[in-house]
């Protein structure tokens, strides 16, 4: 992975990725492949400049020669066959992010207010579009 290194100081650096923004699906992928590198104890992304802030322990040396080596569609293929497996125990424990939060909550009161409002019919085009649309659930 091309990264540079930003910021550092003892047990922390802030590197730039060269993809620039960072969408809610990268930031989820590439948290989860920080976190699982040995001796990395904190990963904070950020979105708009493509920044992740990295906390860690141990040797300096070690830590960059793994994320040179990180390969994102790898880890993105590994991301996705994990998620499939998550028991519901996981599912329970994990916390949803507060941008995402406010996306859902947004997202369900545009449906409320459009199913109390429009009448029936264009309710229910409205709804067969969104199955039509339907992605990977």
């Amino acid at each position: 992975m091309q990264f540079r290194i930003l910021n550092e100081t003892n047990h922390r650096m802030r590197i730039r990725l060269y993809t620039g923004r960072i969408s809610d699906y990268q930031e989820e992928v590439l948290r989860f492949a920080f976190e699982t590198i040995q001796d990395v104890t904190k990963v904070s992304v950020y979105h708009a400049t493509g920044n992740i802030a990295l906390e860690y322990k141990g040797d300096r040396d070690i830590i960059l020669s793994k994320l040179r080596a990180f390969d994102y569609d790898n880890v993105t293929m590994m991301a996705e066959k994990l998620e499939k497996g998550i028991g519901m125990d996981e599912m329970m424990r994990r916390k949803l992010d507060p941008r995402l939060k406010r996306q859902l909550r947004m997202r369900i009161l545009v449906e409320s207010v459009a199913d109390i409002v429009l009448p029936m019919p264009l309710q229910l085009g409205y709804h067969a579009y969104q199955l039509v649309t339907l992605k990977d659930v």
